[in-house]
């Protein structure tokens, strides 16, 4: 859903930068003002941000694997018992569940919950995005 409507901000902003490349404005670094600059130079600043965002979300996006059905504690054992121990069956409920919950890879290894490191990798590219989104915004 953020990737859909990030495309479309970006698309927005690149024709307003395009549309305002020749018009001057006074730049501002370090709480001061600064030599001139364009509306369109700026705003092409924050596309450049947009995009590494947009690519970071994608990557965290790609990256995301489910859980997978690994029972309480992560061993399978349960899984094992009900397919009398054939292995392969148990590979394939984890494929057969994660795919039906919307993924592509599922985690092979996990204890009774999926690392917590995924947590912070994508809430690290959500405040990525917001940092961006609070820089181009002018209600400060």
């Amino acid at each position: 859903m953020l990737l859909s409507k990030l495309a479309s901000v970006i698309q927005r902003l690149a024709k307003f930068a395009r549309e305002n490349r020749s018009l001057p404005t006074l730049g501002f670094t370090h709480l001061q003002p600064a030599q001139l600059t364009t509306v369109g130079k700026r705003a092409t600043l924050w596309l450049q941000d947009l995009l590494m965002d947009e690519r970071a979300i994608r990557r965290a996006r790609n990256d995301l694997r489910f859980r997978g059905v690994k029972g309480t504690t992560g061993t399978q054992a349960s899984f094992l018992q009900l397919f009398n121990g054939n292995k392969e069956k148990v590979k394939q409920l984890d494929a057969l569940v994660t795919k039906m919950a919307g993924f592509e890879k599922y985690y092979t290894v996990t204890g009774q919950t999926y690392s917590r490191k995924v947590d912070i990798e994508c809430l690290n590219v959500l405040s990525s995005l917001g940092a961006t989104v609070h820089k181009v915004s002018p209600l400060k």
